[in-house]
C-alpha cells in the first residue's frame, strides 16, 4: 500500500504543466475620468434659464468646459440658435456667436455649416455689437479654411454688405476681414481683388477717423500677405499725414514706409514746384522725418522707429537729418550760371536807383519747397533732444541701424551718440553705448571724442561701465595719446570700482590685440622699464598691473619687436598669467615656452581613449572583474575631465553614472536587507544617506548635462527608477514613515518611463523589463506588496553598462566671483534685521533659469534657498566667458543679485556658506516625498531635489545685539 501511494505521489509531482506566457500589459494608473458630455448638459440647462444674466453665466460655463462628442454637435448648435433667436439681451447673443468660433476650433467640426448658420443669424440682426462679433466669428472660422477661395469669396461679399453699416466698429471689423481673407495670388488678373482695393481706398476718406485708420491698416496687412499695392496711392496717403487724429497719422506713416521700401526708385513729382522730381524713398523719408516733430508722443516714437528701416534713402537726405540748418533759407539752390542765365533771359538788369529792384521775381511759398523738407533737417537732432525717453530711445536705435551700412553717416552720428552718454535715463545711456559698439567698425575715435566717452566711466551703474568697456574694446583709437588716456581712465575706473576687474581685463585684452602699433612706444612707460636703472618688480597679484600685462602681452602677439623689451621678471609674470588666465593671455613665441608649445601642438586621442574604456567594459564578463574595471574607468574618466576640456562633459557624465552604479551595488550587497529590523540602527542611517546620494546623482545626470541623446536619457531614467525602488523598499521595511505618496510617485514614474521607452524605441534593461512585467501582474498596488516585489528584483539585478554619450555633451557649472571667501573682515549687522551681500556669479550651460537658487547655510545647519529675480540673470556673450571648450554654443548667464542674510545673535563672527544650487522639486514632483519629510531630510543628510552646482563661499558674518537706550 505504501508503494502504491509513493508511486501515485511521484506520478503527480512528475507531471509537467505548460503555462501559456502572459502578454506584458502596460501599467496604467486609474484616474478620475472627465465628463465628455458636460457641454451638452450645460446647453440643456440653457433652456431653463429665466433671465439673461443666468443664461450668460451658463454660456460662460460652456466656454470654460467646451468638450463634447461628434454626435452632439448638431444638437448643440440647434439649441444655441434657438436661444439666440429668442434672446433680447445683446450681450448674450454676442457670447453665443463667440461660442460658435470656439466650437469651430475643435477638431473634426464642420466649419462650413457653422459659417452658414452664423450668416443666417446675422441677417436679421440690428445690434452693432452683435454684428461686430458675428463678423469676428466669420473671420475666425474663415482662417481655419486657408485654401478655400470659394468660401473666402462669399465671406468677402458678406463683409462688403456690412460695410454699409453706420457703426464704425462694424466697418473696421469688415475691413479687417477683407485684409485677412482677400486672395492675394494673381491679384492683377483678379477682378474681385481690384474692386476690393478700390473699396478700401474709398474708406480712407471716411468721415470717422477709426475707419480711415482701419483702411490703412488693411492695406498694410495685404502688403504683408504678398499683395503688391499700387504706388499711385502714395500722394493720397501723404495727405493723411496732416490728419487731425493720431491713429490716422500713425497708420499713414506705416503705409508710407511700406511703399517706400517696396518702390524705392519710383519717381515722385513734387507738388507746387517747377517739375522737381525725387525718388519715392527720399520723399517718404522726408515725410517721416517731418513727423518727428509731431505733437503726439506715439507719432514721434513710431516715426523714429520707421526711419531706421529705410536703408535705401539717399546720402544727402540722410546726412541732412543731423543738421538743423535749413537748406538755402527755404529756397531751391541754383548755381551762379543758372541765376545769370535767368537774368539774361528776362532782359532786366538792376539799375540801382530803386530799393530791392534786383529782388527775385518769383513768389515762393515756404511750405511748397520740398527738396529736403524742413522736418528732415535735424530730424535726429530733434529726436535725440525730445523730452520723452521713448522718442530718444527710438532715435538712438534708428541712428544705429542707418549707420551700420553707411560709414560716412556713422562718422557723422558719432558725436551725437557720444552726447547721449550724458542722458538722464540709464536705459538711454546703455542703448547709446551699445549702438556705438555696433557701429565701431566704421569709426576711429579722436582725442576730444574719447575724453567725453571716458568721462562716463565714473557712472555709478555697473551696466553703463561694462557697456563702455565693451565699446572701448571694439573701437579703434587714432593716436598714442588716445591709448594712454584710455589706459589711465580705465585704471582709475579699476581703483574706484574694484568689482569691474574682470570686465576691464577683457577690455584690455581686446585693446592690446587691436592696437599693437600704438602700444609699442608705451611699453617702457607702462612696464616702468628704465634703460640704466633696475626698477622695482611689480606685484603680480595687483589687478592694475595685471591689466597692463594683459594689454602688453596681447599687443606683443602681433608685434614681435615688443618681445625684446621684456625684462626677466616680466617673462616670469607671463608664465604665471598664462597658467592662471589662459583665456586672457595669448601664446607668445618665447624661448622659455618652446617645450610647452610643442606639448600643446601634440594631438590628443581622448575620444579614442574613451572608446577603448567602453569596449573594455562591454567585453568584461558579468562578474567581479566588471566592477573592478568600472572603478578604474571612473577614476580615469574623472581625471580625463580635468585634463581635456573638449570631452569634459561626456567624461563627467560617464564617471558619475559609473560611480552611481557602483554605489548602488554596494548598498544592495549589504546584509541588513535580510533583517528589516536592523535598518533602524546606525548602519541603517548610513544606507538612508547613501540612497539620498543615489537619488541626487540621478537628478544630476538628468538636469546638469546638455546635449544628451535619447539613449543616455533612457539609461538615466531607468537608473532613477531603480533608485526610487530602493528608497521605497527602505521606507517600507526600515522606517515608520508613510510610504503612500512615495508608492504613488513610483508607480507614476513606472508608467511614464514605459511610455518614454516605447516612444523613443530604446533598448530596455533587464531590470526594467522585469519590473514592467511584475507591476502589470500585481493586483494590489499598496506600498507593502510593491516593496516586496521590487526587493526581489533589486537583489537579482546586475550592473548596467554606461551609455556612449556624445563628446559635445556639456556640464552645467558655476563660479562665484563675489564675494571672496578669503576676506578677513566680517559683515556686521543688527541681529534680527536683514543685511544684503552682493553676489556676482557666472553660470555656464544653463538651459532652465527658473530652477536656479541661491543657497545659504548658517552655522546652526539651517539651510535657506533664495529665488533670484529674473532680471538678475543676464545672458552673457560667448566672448565674455572664459569657456574655451568650443563646439556648440551653450547658454551662459551672469547672476548679479543681493543675498539677504538674517539671523539672531551669535557669540562671535562665524562663517555662512553661500553657494548656487538647482531646485528641481517641481519638475520631479518632490520624488514623492512630503514637504515635511523633505525639511527633515534637508536638516539631516540634505534634500535630494536640491543639486549644488558650485563650491560654497564662506563669508564672515557677525550679528550684533540690539543696543537699547538707558
Amino acid at each position: 500500500m505504501a508503494a502504491v501511494l509513493k508511486k501515485r505521489a511521484l506520478a503527480e509531482y512528475s507531471q509537467v504543466i505548460e503555462e501559456q506566457p502572459r502578454p506584458i500589459k502596460r501599467l496604467r494608473l486609474v484616474r478620475k475620468p472627465s465628463s465628455s458630455n458636460s457641454t451638452i448638459l450645460y446647453v440643456g440647462l440653457l433652456e431653463r434659464q429665466k433671465t439673461s444674466n443666468d443664461a450668460l453665466q451658463v454660456l460662460l460655463r460652456i466656454s470654460d468646459s467646451l468638450q463634447f462628442q461628434d454626435d452632439d454637435f448638431l444638437d448643440i448648435i440647434r439649441k444655441l440658435e434657438e436661444h439666440f433667436k429668442r434672446e433680447k439681451e445683446s450681450a448674450v447673443r454676442v457670447k453665443i456667436l463667440s461660442l460658435f468660433g470656439d466650437i469651430g476650433c475643435e477638431p473634426g467640426i464642420d466649419i462650413q455649416f457653422l459659417l452658414e448658420q452664423t450668416q443666417q443669424l446675422l441677417k436679421e440682426e440690428t445690434s452693432h455689437k452683435v454684428i461686430v462679433q458675428g463678423v469676428s466669428t466669420l473671420l475666425r472660422l474663415g482662417k481655419l479654411l486657408q485654401d478655400n477661395i470659394q468660401t473666402h469669396t462669399k465671406l468677402l461679399l458678406a463683409a462688403k454688405q456690412y460695410l454699409k453699416d453706420t457703426s464704425h466698429a462694424v466697418k473696421s471689423k469688415c475691413l479687417e476681414l477683407i485684409g485677412e481673407l482677400l486672395p492675394v495670388a494673381d491679384s492683377t488678373a483678379n477682378v474681385l481683388v481690384q474692386s476690393m482695393l478700390r473699396l478700401i481706398g474709398d474708406y480712407t476718406h471716411s468721415q470717422d477717423a477709426r475707419v480711415r485708420a482701419a483702411a490703412f491698416k488693411t492695406m498694410i496687412n495685404l502688403h504683408n500677405r504678398g499683395l503688391k499695392l499700387d504706388p499711385s496711392i502714395y500722394s493720397e496717403v501723404c495727405s493723411s499725414l496732416k490728419d487731425d487724429y493720431e491713429i490716422v497719422r500713425l497708420a499713414a506713416l506705416r503705409l508710407i514706409c511700406v511703399l517706400a521700401n517696396a518702390y524705392p526708385e519710383n519717381i515722385v513729382v513734387l507738388p507746387d514746384s517747377e517739375g522737381e522730381q525725387l525718388r519715392l524713398v527720399d520723399d517718404a523719408f522726408a515725410k517721416i522725418c517731418n513727423a518727428v516733430t509731431d505733437l503726439s508722443l506715439r507719432v514721434r516714437t513710431i516715426a523714429c522707429q520707421l526711419l531706421g528701416t529705410m536703408a535705401l534713402v539717399g546720402a544727402k537726405f540722410l546726412e541732412q537729418t543731423l543738421d538743423k540748418k535749413l537748406m538755402s533759407n527755404m529756397r531751391m539752390k541754383r548755381s551762379a550760371h543758372e541765376r545769370a542765365l535767368e537774368v539774361v533771359r528776362s532782359g532786366e538788369w538792376s539799375s540801382g536807383k530803386k530799393w530791392a529792384d534786383d529782388a527775385p521775381r518769383e513768389k515762393l511759398d515756404a511750405d511748397s519747397i520740398n527738396i529736403v523738407s524742413s522736418g528732415s533737417c535735424g530730424a535726429f537732432v530733434h529726436g535725440l533732444e525730445d523730452e520723452f525717453l521713448e522718442v530718444r530711445s527710438a532715435a538712438v536705435d534708428a541712428l544705429c541701424l542707418l549707420s551700420l551700412n553707411n560709414s560716412r553717416f556713422a562718422v557723422m552720428s558719432l558725436d551725437f551718440l557720444v552726447d547721449m552718454f550724458n542722458d538722464e535715463i540709464e536705459d538711454v545711456r546703455i542703448k547709446a553705448i551699445d549702438s556705438l559698439t555696433r557701429i565701431s567698425r566704421h569709426i576711429i575715435l579722436r582725442d576730444d571724442q574719447l575724453e567725453t566717452i571716458l568721462a562716463a566711466l565714473e557712472d555709478f551703474s555697473m551696466d553703463v561701465r561694462e557697456g563702455l568697456h565693451k565699446m572701448l574694446a571694439a573701437c579703434r583709437l587714432s593716436t598714442k595719446s588716445c591709448l594712454k588716456m584710455c589706459v589711465d581712465a580705465l585704471l582709475d575706473n579699476l581703483k574706484k570700482y574694484p568689482q569691474d576687474r574682470r570686465s576691464l581685463w577683457r577690455c584690455f585684452q581686446r585693446i592690446g590685440s587691436m592696437h599693437p602699433e600704438l602700444t609699442l612706444p608705451l611699453v617702457p612707460e607702462l612696464l616702468t622699464i628704465h634703460p640704466f636703472f633696475d626698477m622695482p618688480e611689480h606685484d603680480v597679484e595687483d589687478p592694475a598691473y595685471i591689466c597692463i600685462l594683459i594689454l602688453v602681452f596681447n599687443a606683443a602677439q602681433q608685434c614681435s619687436t615688443m618681445l625684446q623689451l621684456f625684462e626677466e621678471h616680466t617673462l616670469k609674470h607671463y608664465s604665471y598669467l598664462r597658467d592662471t588666465m589662459p583665456h586672457l593671455v595669448p601664446v607668445l613665441k618665447l624661448g622659455i615656452n618652446v617645450r610647452a608649445q610643442e606639448l600643446a601642438s601634440v594631438e590628443t586621442n581622448t575620444s579614442q581613449f574613451m572608446e577603448q574604456i567602453f569596449s573594455q567594459l562591454e567585453a568584461a564578463p558579468n562578474s567581479t572583474l566588471r566592477s573592478e574595471l568600472m572603478g578604474a574607468a571612473q577614476r580615469d574618466l574623472s581625471r580625463l575631465a580635468t585634463i581635456d576640456s573638449a570631452v569634459s562633459g561626456a567624461a563627467e557624465f560617464t564617471a558619475l553614472f559609473i560611480g552611481s552604479q557602483l554605489l548602488m551595488e554596494q548598498v544592495l550587497s549589504n546584509r541588513l536587507w535580510s533583517n528589516p529590523a536592523s535598518l533602524a540602527t546606525q548602519q541603517g542611517n548610513i544606507i538612508r544617506t547613501t540612497i539620498t546620494t543615489l537619488l541626487q546623482n540621478c537628478l544630476k545626470l538628468q538636469h546638469m548635462f546638455m546635449g544628451l541623446g535619447s539613449t543616455e536619457l533612457a539609461a538615466v531614467k531607468q537608473f532613477k527608477l531603480k533608485a526610487l525602488a530602493l528608497q521605497l523598499v527602505y521606507i517600507v521595511t526600515g522606517s515608520n514613515s508613510s510610504a503612500l505618496s512615495l508608492c504613488d510617485h513610483f508607480l507614476t514614474q513606472v508608467e511614464e518611463l514605459q511610455k518614454y521607452l516605447s516612444d523613443e524605441s530604446v533598448t530596455v534593461e533587464p531590470f526594467t523589463s522585469l519590473l514592467f512585467k511584475e507591476m502589470s501582474q500585481l493586483e494590489e498596488t499598496k506600498p507593502g506588496p510593491v516593496a516586496r516585489c521590487v526587493l526581489k528584483l533589486l537583489q537579482t539585478s546586475t550592473l548596467a553598462l554606461p551609455p556612449h554619450p556624445n563628446v559635445s555633451v556639456q556640464m552645467l557649472s558655476a563660479v562665484i566671483n563675489e564675494p571672496h571667501g578669503d576676506a578677513d573682515s566680517a559683515y556686521k549687522f543688527t541681529a534680527g534685521m536683514v543685511m544684503g551681500i552682493p553676489l556676482d556669479a557666472d553660470i555656464r550651460n544653463l538651459h532652465d533659469t527658473s530652477v536656479v537658487r541661491v543657497k545659504l547655510k548658517y552655522p546652526d545647519q539651517q539651510t535657506v534657498l533664495i529665488i533670484p529675480r529674473t532680471s538678475d540673470l543676464r545672458r552673457m556673450d560667448r566672448d565674455d566667458t572664459s569657456d574655451s571648450t568650443g563646439g556648440e554654443e551653450c547658454p551662459c548667464f551672469r547672476l548679479l543679485t543681493t543675498v539677504l542674510v538674517s539671523h539672531q545673535v551669535w557669540s562671535e563672527a562665524m562663517h555662512v556658506d553661500i553657494s548656487l544650487a538647482l531646485d528641481v522639486s517641481e519638475a520631479e514632483g518632490g520624488l514623492g516625498i512630503t514637504s515635511t519629510a523633505r525639511k527633515v531630510a534637508a536638516q539631516n543628510q540634505g534634500d535630494p531635489c536640491v543639486i549644488d552646482i558650485c563650491k560654497p563661499v564662506k563669508v564672515f558674518v557677525s550679528p550684533r545685539p540690539i543696543k537699547r537706550g538707558i
